[in-house]
């Protein structure tokens, strides 16, 4: 059953990461709504906010009541979220459409790991959670790089006249999370502790946990800092490719291909373990990136600002398992989805704060904006080392 429920996830992972406007977010936002990088970022620090404000209860609602539902009600609600997207031109209206998605995106944030590691706590593969967790990963990145390219080859194939042709990435990309409702709902959920206490007691309480348990705070905090700041490669990508002379019709192809580096990275942990050593993955993933933003503000070479694409963003997502398995390691079952939404909460908090900053340094300048994130996540990657005594 277990392994069953694993498989699922595998397939709900892949239609969720069925992201057909993701390659063309950017353009969305500045030739259909017609907006800037502030008002493009302002409404995702509202988005944020609202998963930071919805993170622990949401989090309680898993282990009380079942990471099923959760997760499939987080589909549902993510689904609902994209589909006003396709359908408004009002940026206003969006806000709303964002409230939806932040409590779609909640509800499975956390979840989602926290029931297959207690599916491989009973099949007793909780040893091997970072392979299982990486390969969960990978399913998704299989979503990305069949639906970036498709999604960019719809808008710049001219069927529809451009921009008009943007909006259908957004409904499309809402039918496949409701076919990851149905699927979810074919899942068993694995035997659980049934959480009694308070939710909103029980979310301090695991907040205070996060905070004292010094190994597993040195690992939330080197995930959520570095994480943040390397997460706004997924909205400059498109910026990049277009200032270096790159069609929007291969924009998805962009990023599909950097997530398919990164699927090789993370169907490799083990060997890139043996390799370098897991103390080295960790600090190197995270200087590198440090010093390809750096170069991105003085570079605008093609070559240069795809291989920085590739390896900051590939970097990013192999970092996720790897991390997500070593916190899981010190947290009872009983506390698991609550506890790794208090992660992500700390990592959604730094996002909303940084938002409003990075948009206004990129409407100034792309270049102001990357050597920000660059000084910044050299500051981050030192003052967070992971050391060989917490592994």
């Amino acid at each position: 059953m277990e392994f069953d429920n694993i498989h699922k996830s595998y397939v709900e992972r892949f239609l969720r990461d069925l992201s057909f406007f993701g390659a063309v977010s950017v353009p969305y936002f500045l030739d259909w709504l017609q907006v800037d990088y502030t008002k493009i970022f302002i409404l995702e620090a509202w988005f944020i906010l609202w998963i930071v404000l919805l993170e622990i209860p949401t989090g309680v609602v898993a282990d009380k009541y079942g990471r099923k539902v959760s997760i499939a009600l987080g589909a549902l609600f993510f689904a609902i979220d994209l589909l006003i997207f396709g359908t408004t031109r009002n940026y206003y209206v969006l806000y709303f459409a964002e409230f939806l998605g932040a409590m779609g995106f909640a509800l499975i944030s956390g979840a989602d790991k926290a029931l297959i590691y207690d599916s491989l706590i009973e099949i007793k593969k909780k040893k091997e959670g970072k392979y299982y967790l990486s390969k969960y990963e990978a399913a998704g990145t299989l979503g990305i790089l069949l639906s970036f390219p498709l999604g960019s080859i719809l808008v710049g194939a001219k069927f529809i006249e451009y921009p008009n042709s943007l909006p259908f990435t957004f409904i499309l990309s809402s039918i496949s999370l409701v076919l990851a409702f149905f699927v979810y709902l074919l899942i068993k959920e694995p035997k659980r502790y049934m959480v009694t206490e308070n939710f909103v007691k029980l979310g301090i309480d695991e907040l205070k946990y996060l905070h004292k348990h010094e190994v597993l705070r040195a690992f939330a905090i080197n995930s959520t800092l570095i994480s943040a700041v390397t997460f706004f490669m997924f909205w400059f990508y498109q910026s990049l490719s277009g200032k270096v002379g790159i069609d929007i019709s291969y924009y998805g192809f962009i990023g599909a291909g950097f997530n398919f580096f990164a699927m090789l990275l993370l169907l490799n942990v083990k060997r890139l373990e043996n390799i370098f050593g897991m103390k080295n993955i960790l600090f190197y993933s995270a200087l590198i990136p440090s010093v390809l933003f750096v170069g991105l503000a003085i570079s605008n070479n093609i070559y240069f600002v795809l291989l920085s694409i590739f390896l900051i963003a590939g970097l990013k997502i192999l970092r996720a398992p790897i991390l997500s398995d070593f916190m899981n390691q010190h947290i009872e079952s009983k506390n698991r989805a609550t506890v790794l939404s208090s992660v992500s909460l700390v990592e959604r908090i730094v996002i909303t704060i940084l938002y409003p900053i990075v948009g206004f340094l990129a409407d100034i300048s792309l270049s102001l904006a990357f050597m920000f994130l660059g000084i910044l996540a050299l500051i981050f990657t030192f003052i967070t080392k992971i050391e060989e005594t917490h592994l």
